[in-house]
């Protein structure tokens, strides 16, 4: 069965076709964003806005915390989602998880975040995105960016579903 996302008849999404290695791209996502990020890293997601220290410094010490905790609030929220997965009755082998469609956005965010994340660390290039998936090596950096490709997937179909809502 392949990996979809419904929206059920009581309005919520059901994300199901998810075999051993969709649980653990899902469950690495939360756990990406709940390490600390090196510098680099930091930079890329919050970059500073200003060539003016005085517009930066407030930046940091105000803005990019309240950032910082809308980001960890959507990781937390999708996690707490993945934390109600269950064996997915009508396919063997498979497990689903059903949540609120209102946490649709969180999980964009959250997803969207890892890509970034991912992508700052090995300084991923649009060369690199490109590159057939057969030419990937078997290499950490080349994995990472495989799961980018995984995850720009679920993006698509979450944007998919909410079209498909009618909304």
């Amino acid at each position: 069965m392949a990996l979809h996302l419904q929206r059920l008849a009581d309005g919520n999404l059901c994300l199901a076709g998810l075999d051993e290695h969709w649980r653990h791209v899902f469950a690495g996502v939360p756990a990406l964003l709940a390490e600390p990020q090196p510098p680099a890293v930091r930079e890329r997601l919050l970059p500073s806005p200003s060539k003016r220290a005085d517009i930066n410094r407030d930046w940091r010490e105000l803005i990019a915390p309240e950032l910082e905790a809308f980001w960890r609030a959507n990781y937390e929220l999708m996690a707490a989602d993945l934390g109600r997965m269950e064996k997915d009755p009508a396919h063997r082998g498979c497990w689903r998880v059903v949540f609120p469609a209102n946490h649709a956005a969180a999980w964009l965010s959250a997803i969207n975040q890892a890509r970034l994340v991912l992508a700052s660390r090995w300084d991923v290039t649009e060369e690199d995105m490109n590159r057939p998936a057969e030419d990937l090596k078997p290499t950490e950096r080349d994995h990472d960016i495989f799961l980018i490709h995984l995850l720009a997937y679920v993006e698509q179909l979450f944007i998919e579903a909410e079209e498909g809502s009618g909304q």
